[in-house]
């Protein structure tokens, strides 16, 4: 069996796609949530083989949601508008359906979940052309990076990093200014291996930041920090714990 999480703030599409799925003995539904916070709270303690997730949802939108999905689970996006396609592909989603849902095209989507659910993970995600041991690089050293949806290299140099943020098979980057924010076919995992880990931290599962480039971190809620960053990097929005694991690198408590 395939176990599967419906996620969508409006209950009656959670359940039209619980009568779809019915048709498909193979899959499982073994969760419901109707926001992000409860879909979290479920793929932290039972993660299920695929997510039907919804983009558009009250407070964190499914695209948020994507950092605490785990790499093993597949996500099928189910969404009224196509707008959010191209960004729901560039981070890794096996499919992307859009509401009514037509069954014809769901079977298309089924069998692509048979598929991939039959493929074993690889072991070590780290690209064989690149240093594997963080000490390699220095903070003045440049890497090339291949660019998420294309066949070119983006050269990158250490010090222009202020934090990584993880989108599955996908990060996005945020450069010292006027670069900004890139999204490159990079794990976090293999960024973690090349950085300097006296110059950047992970923080969390899904960021890492270089801490010399913090510049203030200001609280807005119980579950939201926005960290600002020097010359003009973007801010990074991070959740309670990735945050006060950050603070505690800064004040030295770590």
């Amino acid at each position: 069996m395939i176990s599967a999480l419906l996620v969508d703030d409006e209950p009656r599409a959670n359940e039209m796609m619980r009568k779809l799925l019915a048709a498909h003995a193979e899959i499982e539904i073994v969760g419901v949530a109707e926001n992000a916070a409860e879909a979290r709270g479920f793929l932290e303690t039972t993660p299920p083989d695929v997510v039907f997730l919804d983009i558009d949802m009250p407070g964190d939108s499914g695209l948020d949601l994507l950092v605490s999905v785990p790499d093993a689970t597949q996500v099928v996006f189910v969404t009224a508008s196509d707008k959010h396609a191209v960004r729901a592909f560039a981070a890794a989603a096996l499919d992307y359906l859009v509401k009514p849902v037509d069954p014809e095209r769901l079977a298309d989507t089924i069998a692509r979940v048979r598929r991939q659910a039959a493929i074993k993970p690889v072991a070590d995600d780290r690209d064989t052309d690149e240093p594997a041991a963080a000490e390699m690089l220095g903070i003045d050293a440049a890497v090339s990076v291949p660019l998420a949806g294309k066949t070119s290299l983006s050269m990158v140099t250490v010090s222009d990093i202020c934090w990584i943020e993880s989108l599955r098979n996908y990060t996005r980057v945020a450069l010292k200014s006027p670069q900004g924010v890139l999204l490159y076919s990079r794990r976090l995992s293999q960024w973690d291996t090349m950085l300097p880990t006296d110059l950047f931290a992970r923080v969390g599962r899904s960021h890492i930041v270089q801490v010399a480039t913090v510049h203030q971190i200001e609280w807005k809620s119980r579950n939201e920090t926005v960290v600002t960053f020097e010359e003009g990097a973007a801010p990074l929005t991070l959740g309670r714990v990735s945050a006060k694991r950050l603070r505690e690198i800064l004040t030295g408590d770590s």
